[in-house]
């Protein structure tokens, strides 16, 4: 009797079996394709210049922390208002008299884009892998039932990078700077600072690099003055235009320049020269630039590094 029981359980296990992969055959037919979000040719492009080390989010820190940022926070609380699109919430970091407000990328998001082929507006879903290194792959989903866009999001959480490091995080470059200080401290600063975040309002800058960071030496935003100067490992060199904004940011770390600008991947320079000629105003080649515009660019550099009195480091 129980060798009839266990035949029988076979026979219903191999049916199921079958069933089940026709199932995912017919799932797999019927899902749209999966890609990475980040585009190869641009990757490629930026591979070229002679000084340019290598592209990708590079992992700062072993997740080991001894402090967070929220433990000098007062509150954080989520703003009245969105992104200008309206698409993201934005959240309140609020110290003393002072506030850092940031915007936060959900890890799944819908949106549209133009389809030439079917000369229409295309609905289309994009999901941030759980795997590490947590990248951003979408798919077209027009068509498909709430219960198949559900399943279709549980499989792109489930998918492996292509890549070794992160490709397409749309973090800023002062963001990234920050983000990469913190964690090589062991101070961890979510969720403030993420691959997933970044700030909404420019002039909220300054009174957080002042207070978190410590402001150790300035110097002029021109390679001539600046390429033989020493900088203090993991610090963070910000570039300050006329009006005393920041409008770019690298990481120093081990003798190399760690840089992000848009939706492009983070690069590593061996030299600031590049960083100067795109953000610098003595060094950018730019014919019939206004006072105004030039005001705009880089005209001086200040160098932060962590500011070790606030925070409980490692020993």
């Amino acid at each position: 009797m129980n060798k009839l029981l266990r035949k029988q359980a076979v026979r219903a296990m191999n049916c199921l079996f079958l069933i089940l992969s026709c199932g995912n055959c017919l799932a797999q037919e019927t899902f749209p394709e999966i890609k990475v979000s980040y585009i190869n040719e641009l990757q490629e492009g930026i591979l070229k210049p002679d000084w340019l080390l290598s592209p990708g989010m590079a992992p700062f820190g072993n997740g080991n922390y001894t402090d967070s940022l929220v433990n000098h926070l007062d509150t954080i609380q989520q703003a009245s208002w969105l992104t200008p699109q309206g698409d993201y919430p934005i959240f309140l970091a609020i110290w003393g008299n002072d506030t850092l407000s940031y915007a936060m990328l959900p890890d799944t998001r819908f949106y549209h884009r133009y389809d030439d082929k079917q000369k229409k507006k295309v609905r289309v879903l994009e999901v941030e892998s759980a795997i590490p290194p947590y990248t951003r792959f979408i798919a077209d989903v027009d068509g498909l039932t709430e219960r198949e866009i559900s399943a279709l999001t549980d499989s792109m959480r489930r998918m492996k990078s292509p890549q070794d490091t992160l490709m397409n995080c749309t973090q800023t470059c002062i963001f990234y700077a920050l983000d990469a200080l913190f964690r090589t401290h062991g101070i961890c600063p979510d969720p403030v600072i993420t691959r997933n975040t970044n700030f909404s309002k420019t002039e909220e800058l300054n009174a957080f690099f002042e207070h978190f960071l410590e402001h150790v030496a300035d110097y002029p935003c021109h390679y001539k003055k600046v390429k033989d100067v020493v900088f203090p490992d993991n610090s963070i060199i910000a570039f300050v235009n006329g009006y005393n904004l920041i409008t770019h940011a690298v990481f120093y770390h081990n003798g190399l320049f760690y840089s992000k600008n848009g939706i492009i991947s983070p690069l590593v320079y061996s030299t600031l020269y590049p960083l100067l000629k795109g953000y610098g105003s003595k060094d950018t080649q730019v014919k019939g630039l206004s006072k105004t515009g030039k005001l705009m660019l880089g005209q001086t550099l200040k160098v932060y590094t962590l500011n070790r009195d606030l925070y409980r480091l490692r020993q």
